[in-house]
């Protein structure tokens, strides 16, 4: 259990007091009774003008919550891992968007089992004096930033979700009376430019209903920082290209590390397995700090240290990964190796779900 204090700056009692009122009656209204999470709506933060693209969970009694995508990006990313789970054809290609998730910035409120509830989550139940109805069910409130272990809230964010809460039950209430239409998101095989959604927006000091048409942004692979034609030249003097054959996948772990502010950062491992023998060649970590951003440059030199340590380049590499591919599509083919996008890799997968195991024991 945590032993931090409150990230700052801190919730007043009373800002604490409401969001715990509005988590209680949104919790005893239940929405997710007739909402369904593909029923996307937003909600404006009156004091910033960032929206929250809000789902309600829990339709099929698993994760009661209401969870507010963060900003344009913040909904690209979502709707992106959304579409990659639905169509992936892999448990590789699948887990990967499943993972997008996490580096998704979202403001949860969540009503979970108590075990759930941290030392430090009760000692603000217990600072504001509150009551939890219910107690099979109590609330958990949570940021998740980009590849960030989710983490406590601070004043602003206890603020914004209190007003997420508020309104999305009264979005919610007016759909169930009809008196306005929330439908489910349409086919997203083709992710769209813009998605028309309600939005509630404080206006003159009231809150009013708005049909408004959103521009959504689609999360970007940042350049490898490939080397020059000279670098590539000489790398392939160098390695000579060996008749193998390498499966390649980069996946968000589990196991948070603690790398300057917190919260802690979760950690990916471009693993590499042999095709034909099956064993594992590297399982290396890269962590994307201080931004997601900074991932995707570690990954080129990573498997070129391997490659070094292997003395030489592998004739193939196969991936499942679309972000990896699209990554090192040009390198790869600069050092002569053929690279190919495939469905499935048991071999790879086999030594991944070793590793989440392994992971899940520490």
């Amino acid at each position: 259990m945590s032993t931090y204090d409150w990230p700052e700056p801190q919730g007043t009692v009373e800002e604490w007091r409401r969001l715990f009122h509005a988590a209680e009656a949104f919790k005893a209204a239940a929405p997710w009774d007739w909402m369904s999470e593909d029923q996307l709506f937003a909600v404006q933060n009156p004091e910033t003008g960032e929206v929250g693209f809000c789902s309600i969970t829990g339709e099929i009694g698993e994760h009661y919550a209401l969870i507010a995508y963060l900003g344009e990006a913040g909904l690209g990313t979502y709707l992106t891992a959304l579409r990659g789970m639905k169509y992936a054809s892999s448990f590789l290609e699948e887990h990967e968007h499943g993972m997008m998730l996490f580096e998704t910035p979202q403001l949860q409120a969540s009503f979970e089992q108590r075990e759930r509830i941290t030392e430090l989550d009760w000692q603000i139940v217990q600072d504001i004096k509150v009551r939890i109805r219910g107690r099979k069910l109590w609330p958990l409130f949570r940021v998740f930033s980009p590849v960030r272990l989710p983490w406590h809230i601070t004043g602003p964010q206890v603020r914004f979700l209190t007003t997420l809460l508020e309104q999305s039950l009264i979005v919610a209430q007016a759909q169930q009376r009809g008196e306005v239409s929330i439908s489910p998101l349409i086919e997203i095989a083709t992710l769209p430019t813009t998605l028309p959604l309600i939005l509630r927006e404080l206006e003159g000091g009231e809150w009013v209903f708005k049909q408004q048409v959103f521009s959504l942004q689609y999360p970007a692979i940042a350049s490898a920082n490939p080397l020059s034609v000279e670098d590539f030249a000489d790398l392939r003097r160098k390695l000579p290209l060996k008749n193998d054959e390498m499966q390649v996948h980069l996946a968000l772990l589990a196991m948070p590390v603690e790398e300057g502010d917190l919260p802690p950062y979760l950690p990916y491992t471009l693993l590499v397995v042999d095709s034909h023998q099956g064993i594992v060649l590297d399982a290396k970590l890269l962590l994307a700090y201080p931004s997601l951003e900074d991932l995707w440059p570690q990954v080129l030199p990573a498997l070129l240290a391997l490659f070094e340590q292997w003395e030489g380049r592998p004739k193939r590499m196969l991936i499942a990964s679309e972000r990896l591919y699209n990554l090192l599509a040009m390198p790869m083919g600069q050092l002569g190796i053929k690279l190919s996008r495939v469905q499935h890799l048991p071999e790879l997968e086999e030594a991944y779900l070793d590793l989440e195991n392994w992971t899940k024991r520490q």
